[in-house]
């Protein structure tokens, strides 16, 4: 009875782990494309200075001298939902 009931409970992690993982639609050169194109403006060009993937969202830190802007976005890496985590004017 114990050997049934840890099979079940093994077999029971694994298929719920397996459920954790998303399938991730946007690939870090797309996240990266698409906070440089949010957040280009009339003056100068943003530059990508870190991309890391976190639980399913790639962090972009990025940063305009021109304009002395810089922040951090979160790129979702299956929807491609684009939220501002932080943000810094001079």
């Amino acid at each position: 009875m114990k050997k049934l009931v840890s099979a079940m409970l093994v077999s029971l992690i694994v298929i719920l782990s397996g459920c954790n993982h998303a399938e991730l639609n946007v690939s870090k050169d797309q996240a990266k494309s698409s906070v440089i194109e949010l957040r280009n403006g009339n003056i100068g060009k943003v530059e990508i200075l870190s991309i890391e993937l976190k639980s399913n969202n790639f962090l972009v830190e990025w940063e305009n001298k021109e304009n002395c802007e810089r922040g951090v976005d979160s790129v979702d890496a299956v929807t491609g939902e684009i939220e501002m985590i932080t943000a810094a004017i001079c």
